[in-house]
């Protein structure tokens, strides 16, 4: 009986390429080597596909990957690209953000009828898409926290009236696309955000960017995963800061820290717990998204459970929330 194939696409053209490229080496330590075989594919950031070793795949960074890839990996030509796809079993996406998350690669995949792991691109546009996300489960009756879209064409003023109308003073500013926590700014005022709002359009931003309240609940995380039987839903994580005020950053995220602390299963009620979980699976069955997905969320003093992000997929590193 011939090997079956996996290909494990990572890399891409956002800044979460590092995440990418430790979590393809972490998939493919927890895949059993049996009658598999592997093939690496590493997109640049011009999202040029390339055949890579396995040997590189497990060398430093994404920058010696674009430092190298002339001499040590094979460029694929577009017809090239389509006959490895077509001959595999199965694609592991792990592009995080840009092009792997916002449906764009699942988009390429589908038209070529390959077969991958994780949502469709439709599934993923609306999951990736923060204001999108945020609007569906308010079509659902959910509960959401309080958003404002902020796009290039957006009046400072609107800014203003949405911090007086909300009646908070510090918020939290970050863009609508987009994930690992990159680019997320605590505004202490709405002239601050303004001002960060500004700057960050006349840099070459394109946006767009959300405001939000600060939130003083208890923030949490929560997998669900799709099984033959139906959908289950992992028991959540509590995130606890060390520094109230703070934010889970990608440095808290990603690097050792004593900053933060994770609670498995979270020390909420027995309530909160099945609330989570039964909205949880709500959005996935809604949102139709297929094999695994990780909402972060928020418990309120008084009890309101709120999400507030989509992760059409999770990162896979050893130390992420979905190991």
């Amino acid at each position: 009986m011939s090997k079956q194939t996996l290909i494990v696409i990572f890399g891409g053209p956002s800044a979460e390429r590092g995440v990418s490229l430790n979590s393809a080496r972490s998939l493919l330590d927890h895949i059993p080597r049996g009658d598999w075989e592997w093939i690496p594919l590493y997109v640049d950031q011009n999202k040029h596909f390339y055949k890579i070793s396995l040997a590189q795949l497990y060398s430093n960074t994404p920058s010696d990957f674009d430092f190298k890839l002339q001499e040590m990996a094979s460029y694929l030509q577009e017809d090239e690209l389509e006959d490895i796809l077509k001959s595999t079993t199965l694609v592991f996406p792990v592009i995080h953000g840009a092009f792997g998350e916002d449906g764009e690669l699942q988009s390429f995949l589908e038209q070529r009828q390959v077969p991958f792991v994780g949502s469709s691109s439709t599934a993923c546009r609306q999951l990736y898409a923060k204001h999108i996300a945020h609007a569906k489960m308010q079509e659902l009756g959910m509960a959401v926290w309080p958003q404002l879209v902020v796009e290039r064409t957006t009046p400072l003023k609107i800014i203003k009236e949405f911090f007086l109308k909300e009646g908070f003073y510090k918020g939290v500013l970050k863009p609508a696309l987009g994930g690992s926590s990159l680019g997320v700014d605590v505004v202490e005022s709405a002239d601050v955000a303004c001002a960060y709002v500004e700057k960050r359009f006349s840099i070459g931003e394109s946006g767009p960017f959300i405001i939000e309240p600060f939130c003083l609940g208890r923030e949490f995380t929560v997998v669900v995963m799709e099984e033959k039987e139906g959908v289950f839903v992992l028991p959540p994580t509590e995130i606890v800061l060390k520094e109230r005020g703070g934010i889970l950053d990608f440095r808290a995220k990603y690097l050792p820290t004593a900053r933060v602390c994770y609670k498995t299963p979270a020390t909420f009620s027995s309530e909160i717990h099945r609330e989570i979980r039964q909205k949880a699976e709500q959005i996935f069955s809604a949102f139709h998204a297929r094999d695994f997905l990780r909402l972060d969320g928020w418990v309120m003093p008084e009890g309101n459970v709120f999400f507030t992000d989509c992760n059409p997929l999770s990162g896979l590193e050893q130390n992420s929330f979905f190991f």
